[in-house]
């Protein structure tokens, strides 16, 4: 029971980190507030933590309903998120992802307030981006009915949040002392266990749906 809960806690860790990525944070948001106010920083950060937190919560609680409501098979949602977090993966090994998140950034530094970074692009999407919100809700589905299963299977996510939170409020710190070249070969590295877990749930989805053993 106990190796059970073991494994599918660090699975499902595994899947919600790579999917938010903070260490892919940390250069975004210290070039985002660079020139600010420790203030100012202070209130981004906790703002783009609280915020993503509450998505994903949203998420983990109401997904399953909310594909009720459209109809929608959690299979075939395997199957379309299991290729979603593929494509994620395949970004995230050949270093796609960073330059799309990147240029994200750098168009709403030109077009929203300081403060509303926190919102965007921050919270959403490169936090509580179409990844992560499709791992919530696959942890979810995989909880038991009652509310502790589901609060110890949606601690991995918390997990993950504080620590993009924790990242971005030493980002100006660690983008000096950790070198983009040790990053680039953990993003990589993620990217591959991220297409592994993510082709385990388009298996599992085709299975259930055509009843294959």
């Amino acid at each position: 029971m106990a190796e059970t809960f073991t494994s599918t806690f660090i699975n499902n860790f595994i899947l919600i980190f790579v999917a938010i990525d903070p260490f892919a944070l940390i250069p975004i948001f210290a070039g985002i507030t660079h020139g600010l106010k420790k203030n100012e920083i202070k209130r981004i950060y906790l703002r783009a933590t609280v915020i993503s937190f509450v998505i994903l919560f949203f998420f983990s609680i109401l997904g399953h309903s909310l594909l009720s409501v459209m109809g929608i098979n959690i299979n075939s949602f395997k199957i379309i998120g299991g290729l979603f977090l593929i494509f994620i993966a395949f970004e995230m090994v050949f270093e796609k992802r960073d330059e799309r998140r990147q240029n994200l950034a750098d168009t709403a530094i030109d077009e929203v307030s300081v403060i509303s970074l926190a919102t965007f692009p921050l919270a959403i999407p490169l936090i509580a981006g179409p990844g992560s919100i499709t791992i919530t809700m696959l942890i979810a589905e995989n909880s038991g009915p009652d509310i502790i299963s589901k609060m110890i299977n949606f601690f991995p996510v918390t997990l993950s949040v504080f620590l993009a939170g924790i990242c971005m409020w030493l980002s100006s710190k660690l983008v000096e002392t950790i070198s983009m070249s040790l990053l680039s070969v953990i993003q990589r590295v993620f990217g591959l266990l991220l297409g592994a877990l993510a082709i385990e749930y388009v298996i599992s989805g085709i299975k259930n749906t055509f009843g294959l053993v």
